[in-house]
Formats: structure tokens, C-alpha cells, sequence
């Protein structure tokens, strides 16, 4: 509660700067230039979701890639794309009608049209002050200071610059009351200053960063300007993003369209190295040509294999006949040798002849006629059939040999096989490759012709930038607010730091928290004479019950300064002990008391009657800062009251008062605070100075 009393005093000085601080705001607005914002949004392309993921469109623009945000953020902040987009939009030139306090910028809204050519590098960014009167009569001030005379319609040529001022007839009839004669002033933008203006109003960003949606805002002074950029800038980014499209397509068409020339060539030498190895190897079919060699190799291994087995038998046969020539009747020749008619005839002929013999000789000595003819006849078909398994077994073994160098030639096929089948594979795949590098180049430029083709974008303007109607900045009500909260935080700020300058002994806590020295009584500011008499009856009833206030008493009240209270204290003090001791004597220090002062010695004696003749003796001192004097009375005293005032009395006076006491050994001193838990109103206060002023002046 103490801590909040200054604030409850100063309360006017808070609503004071409450109000001068709505009143500044109030002011700030009515001249402050209103800011617009206009926004766009643009849905980017993904290849993953929406339209470009259809079977139909996903081919169109082989060359988008997932989308980056950030990517595309700075892209639309980039000076490229911003000076792409001023191409579109005329900004070069600004124009300000310039009133008494502000200008306003008059986009597309001024009455004339303005053409400017700069040859000099310092017009730019630097104001021209133009005043048109009489409807036609133009006078420039260049920023130099320099004043130059024409007319509209008429072009006007500066030391570095050419001017041409032309009557806006379009805006002129649409607007009938727009006045043309006023003062105004004309800017012509350097571009580098321009890109970097418009990029300091842009404000781009995602809204969400798994969202691909991008917000274009800009701030202007003028409305339909800020929804114009927004609006140039994303039709811009989108122009920009098919031109790119179509630049990478064509570039890549043409790179495509070199390769495939370059494989092309390739390929057909690749061709023409497989003709010419097949001819000169002779080589139809490497696979089916072995196959076909092996398979015939082993059909003549096969008739090797019979012919080596005939040759075999016969040379058997052709052995066992040998033996058993001069007993031929006891052979069995093997019969699978003689697979053909005669040789089975032949056989048979012998074993007839050999049973004709066999029955002659029963008859007949083996040196007949008729056993000798049997003889020779079986000799002579012996010997036919001899020589026959002889010529036999020769055409098998000619048989045979011509079968091993038949198979000899064959087999010579496959020798350097390995070596062909390298070479063919290594041509193969060279054309293989070539085939498949071909074949890649034809289906990308196929893809490049189709995105060249399609001039179209999947990213799309979702939102136009609208013209504002309200303006974003400066916020009214907020300003105001802010306005009022700082002018009470000043208020506070200044209540307290006055306050804390002035440093008075405010309460009871003050004199506690500052000295040892005890506190008596706290006297409020009793306004009503019942309240004063209860107040010092009862701190005079205190005292006698401590025994202050026993039979010989001498109490001083003093107090640093003249209008502390302490004559106010004392008188009321007087009629207080006064209806608890019939004799109370009050001493008003003056002159009579300061003649006495002159010898110590008297006024000491005077005490002592007076102690003797009165019960109390209750004496008000001299102001302790203005009379050297008063520190004698208060060290004669047997009891002394040392009044501070919570409205006057500073708080360094509490440690003088205990450096007097410590110092002049001051008996019983005590503390008594006057206008305890006072604090006026400063209206309060101003109304009294107010009054004494005017008594002042009566007077």
C-alpha cells in the first residue's frame, strides 16, 4: 500500500499522459501514409500428385522435378524474375501530388503523363518539383534548384534529362473534377534502386511447408499498385517458368538431335564391321553352323564306328578261312559277315559239293575222278569266296580310311572357333549398345519434342492479388492502444522517479527502515477539531502511562524547518497534558527566549523556576536549520520531540536528526511524524496554490 500511494496521488499526471499519448497517436495517424497489402498464391507443380501425374500429362514436362519450396521462394524474390516482371509493369517513373504536410503517390492517377529520358546518372532517384497552372503552364525545379518554363504537350530539356509532360485525356474524362493545377513531384527510378524497392515490399512464403502454395504480398502506399505487382509477379513467374521449360526442351532437342546423328553413323559401321567379318568368315550363323558340324561329325564317328566293325569281322573270317582251309567241311564261318545273296549262295553251294564228296567217298578212293572233280570245284568256290572276304575286308579298310579323313577335314572346322565367337560377340555388342543408345536418344528427343510442343503450365495462380480496401498499417486501434498503455507507463514512470527525487519521509516505515531512533507518534491530518482532541488525548495518555511525563518534565519539539507542524503539534500537545496536570506550561522560542540564550547560565536558572512553578513545561524550538540557538534548548531539555513532516521533510533529515543526537548526546529524543498517511491530490494541491496565488495578488 505504501509503494502504491504515490501512484493513487499522481493519478491525474497518469491520466494526464494517457491522454496526451492518444493525442500524439491521434495526431501520427491523421498525417501517417496508409500501407496496403495485396496477396497472390500460386499451387506449384508435382509431378507425384494432381493433373502431371496423369498418364496423359506426365510426359509434357519431363524436366520438372519434385518441388522445392525454399527453392521456388527465392526464385520469386530473385532480381531476375523482378526485373522481368517491371518489363510488364511500368514503375520507372513515380508521381506525388505534395501537400502542405505529405504527398500522396499518384499511381496511374495523375492528370498527366509523364516521359522521362536521363543522360546523367545523378537525376536519378532525386525529386523534381513540378507546379502546373492555368491547366497547361508546367514550371520544373530540378534538385539542383535550377527552374525551367513549359507547357504540356511540349517536351522540356534539362542539363542531362529530357522531359514530356502529356495530358492524361483518358483518366481526364473518366474523372471530370480531377484538378490539374496543384504542386507535384516527379521521381524517375534507376533500376538497380527499383528492383531492390519492390523486392523490400514483397513478402513471399509458403503456406505450409508440406503444402506447395506459395503467398505473394506487397505493401504500397497505393492500393491498386499493390494488387498490380502481386498480380505482374506471379503472371510473370509463370510466363518465366514455360519460357525456361521451353528454352530446356529446345536446347535439349538440338543436343539430342547432334547425338542421334552421331549414333546413327556408328550404328551403321557397327552394320557394315558384322557384313563384312560374316563374308569374309564365311559365317551365316555361328551356332547353328557348329551344330550342325557336330551333328554330322558324329553320324561319320557313327559309320567309322560300323565300317571298323565290319573291317573287324572280316578280317576274322578272312583269318579263320586261312586256317581251315584243308578242312573246310569241319569250318562254321560266321554268317554275320555275309549279309548279301551270294555269299549265302556260295555257302551253300560248298556244303552240297561237301555232301556230294562225302557220298562219293563211301564209294569211291579220295583219288578218284569224281572225288578230284568234287575237289577241285570246292577249291575253285573256295578260293572265289576267299578272294571275295579279301576284296570285301580292302573296301571296308578304304571304306574306313576315307570315313577318319572325312572326319579329319570336319573337325577342322572348329579350329580357331573361340576366336571367331570373341570377334562376333565383340561386334554384336558394339552393335548392340549403339542399337540401345539410339533407340534412348530417339524416345528422349521424342520427349523433348512432345514438351517443346506442350507451352503449358502446371503451376497455377490459385488466387489473384484484389485490390485492398483496408489498409494493413498503421493499425489504428492497436496504435491507439499502445499509445494509451505507454503514456500511463510514462505517467507511472514519471510518479515514481519524481518520487524518488524528492525523497520524502513519506511514512512510519520510512523513519523505521532509516534510523534507530524511535517513533512517538504519527499524527494524522486530523481536518475536524473532535478527531484532533481524540488523537492527542490519547498520545497524551501514552506518554504518562511511559512516564514521560512525570512532575518537572521540560518536552522540546523541534523540527529542521519553519512549517514542519511542530507549533501545530505543540499547541495541540499543550491542551492534551493540560486535562491530565493542572499546570502546563507552552514556551514559544523568540526573542525574549534568544535574549536569554545570551547567558546560558539565566536561561538554565529560568528552566528551573519554571520546573518548580509548573508540572510540564513544554517548549517549541527554533528551526533547527535557520538558529544555532535551538540546539542549546534541546540539550536542556529533559525530553525532546523531533518532528518530521511526510510531505516536506526530506529523508536525509532522519540521519542528520541521529547525527545531532549522537553528536550533542540529545537526552530522550524521539520521532513524531506529522501528517501521517497525507497524500493530497496534485489537483488538490494545484487548487490551493491556485488560491494562495490569487490572495497573493489581492494582497
Amino acid at each position: 500500500m505504501n509503494l502504491l500511494q504515490p501512484l493513487y496521488r499522481g493519478l491525474p499526471i497518469v491520466i494526464i499522459t494517457m491522454m496526451a499519448g492518444v493525442g500524439l497517436a491521434k495526431k501520427y495517424l491523421k498525417y501517417a501514409t496508409p500501407m496496403y497489402e495485396s496477396t497472390s498464391k500460386i499451387k506449384l507443380a508435382d509431378i507425384h500428385e494432381g493433373v502431371p501425374n496423369s498418364n496423359l500429362f506426365k510426359d509434357f514436362d519431363v524436366f520438372v522435378n519434385t518441388t522445392k519450396i525454399s527453392a521456388e521462394v527465392e526464385l520469386l524474390k530473385s532480381k531476375v524474375l523482378v526485373r522481368k516482371m517491371l518489363e510488364h509493369l511500368d514503375l520507372r517513373i513515380s508521381v506525388y501530388r505534395v501537400g502542405e504536410i505529405h504527398k500522396t503517390e499518384l499511381y496511374n492517377q495523375a492528370p498527366f503523363i509523364v516521359q522521362a529520358s536521363i543522360d546523367n546518372a545523378r537525376w536519378y532517384n532525386r525529386p523534381f518539383a513540378i507546379q502546373i497552372a492555368s491547366d497547361s503552364l508546367v514550371t520544373l525545379q530540378a534538385p539542383t534548384g535550377d527552374i525551367f518554363h513549359t507547357t504540356l504537350n511540349h517536351v522540356l530539356s534539362v542539363k542531362g534529362a529530357t522531359f514530356l509532360l502529356q495530358r492524361n485525356q483518358v483518366l481526364l474524362q473518366q474523372r471530370p473534377g480531377l484538378p490539374v493545377n496543384d504542386r507535384y513531384e516527379c521521381i524517375v527510378h534507376a533500376e538497380d534502386k527499383l528492383v531492390n524497392s519492390v523486392i523490400d515490399g514483397l513478402d513471399i512464403m509458403a503456406v505450409d511447408k508440406d503444402v506447395p502454395v506459395l503467398r505473394i504480398s506487397y505493401k504500397s502506399a497505393v492500393p491498386q499498385k499493390s494488387a498490380d505487382v502481386v498480380n505482374a509477379l506471379a503472371a510473370t513467374y509463370i510466363a518465366d517458368y514455360i519460357e525456361q521449360k521451353y528454352k530446356s526442351a529446345d536446347t535439349t532437342e538440338q543436343f539430342l538431335t547432334k547425338q542421334l546423328d552421331t549414333f546413327s553413323h556408328k550404328l551403321s559401321t557397327s552394320e557394315g564391321d558384322i557384313e563384312s567379318y560374316r563374308n569374309r568368315k564365311r559365317i551365316i550363323n555361328i551356332r547353328q553352323e557348329t551344330e550342325t558340324d557336330l551333328r554330322k561329325i558324329a553320324d561319320l564317328k557313327k559309320q567309322l564306328a560300323s565300317v571298323q566293325m565290319s573291317l573287324n569281322a572280316m578280317d576274322s573270317l578272312n583269318h579263320y578261312i586261312s586256317l581251315g582251309k584243308d578242312h573246310f567241311l569241319d569250318l562254321a564261318p560266321n554268317f554275320e559277315a555275309f549279309t548279301d545273296l551270294l555269299s549265302t549262295e556260295l555257302v551253300k553251294k560248298i556244303k552240297e559239293l561237301q555232301r556230294d564228296k562225302h557220298d562219293l567217298l563211301v564209294k569211291y578212293t579220295p583219288e578218284h575222278e569224281k572225288v578230284k572233280v568234287i575237289d577241285d570245284k570246292l577249291n575253285d568256290i573256295f578260293s572265289y569266296l576267299q578272294e571275295s572276304v579279301q576284296n570285301t575286308g580292302r573296301s571296308l579298310h578304304i571304306q574306313y580310311t576315307d570315313l577318319e579323313n572325312t572326319i579329319n577335314e570336319s573337325e577342322k572346322v572348329f579350329i580357331g572357333l573361340p576366336e571367331r565367337e570373341k570377334n562376333m560377340t565383340i561386334l554384336e555388342r558394339n552393335f548392340s549398345m549403339n542399337e540401345s543408345i539410339y533407340r534412348f536418344l530417339h524416345g528422349k528427343k521424342t520427349e523433348a519434342e512432345i514438351a517443346k510442343a506442350a507451352t503449358l503450365s502446371f503451376h497455377r495462380i490459385i488466387s489473384e492479388g484484389e485490390v485492398p480496401e483496408k489498409p494493413v498499417s498503421p493499425n489504428y486501434t492497436i496504435i491507439t492502444v499502445l499509445a494509451a498503455i505507454l503514456g500511463i507507463a510514462a505517467g507511472v514512470v514519471l510518479i515514481y522517479l519524481v518520487h524518488s527525487l524528492k525523497a520524502k519521509v513519506n511514512n512510519e516505515d520510512t523513519i523505521q527502515r532509516l534510523s534507530a531512533t524511535p517513533l512517538s507518534a504519527a499524527v494524522p491530518l486530523c481536518r475536524k477539531a473532535e478527531q484532533r482532541i481524540t488523537f492527542f488525548r490519547k498520545w497524551a495518555v501514552e506518554l504518562e502511562l511511559k512516564k514521560q511525563l512525570l512532575p518537572g518534565t521540560v518536552i522540546c519539539i523541534s523540527s529542521f524547518k519553519a512549517l514542519e507542524g511542530k507549533h501545530y503539534i505543540a499547541s495541540a500537545l499543550h491542551q492534551a497534558i493540560a486535562t491530565l496536570h493542572e499546570k502546563v506550561l507552552l514556551i514559544q522560542a523568540g526573542e525574549t527566549v534568544t535574549g536569554m540564550l545570551q547567558n546560558p547560565e539565566g536561561w538554565c536558572r529560568y528552566l528551573r523556576e519554571q520546573q518548580l512553578q509548573y508540572d510540564i513545561v513544554i517548549i517549541v524550538n527554533f528551526p533547527v536549520h535557520a538558529h544555532a540557538s535551538s540546539l542549546v534548548l534541546m540539550s536542556a531539555a529533559t525530553s525532546n520531540l523531533f518532528v518530521l513532516d511526510s510531505r516536506r521533510t526530506p529523508q536525509r533529515c532522519i540521519t542528520e536528526a541521529d547525527v545531532l543526537k549522537q553528536q550533542l548526546q540529545i537526552p530522550a529524543m524521539q520521532f513524531v511524524l506529522n501528517r501521517a498517511g497525507y497524500t493530497p491530490s496534485l489537483l488538490v494541491q494545484l487548487k490551493n496554490y491556485l488560491l494562495q496565488l490569487v490572495q497573493k495578488i489581492r494582497r
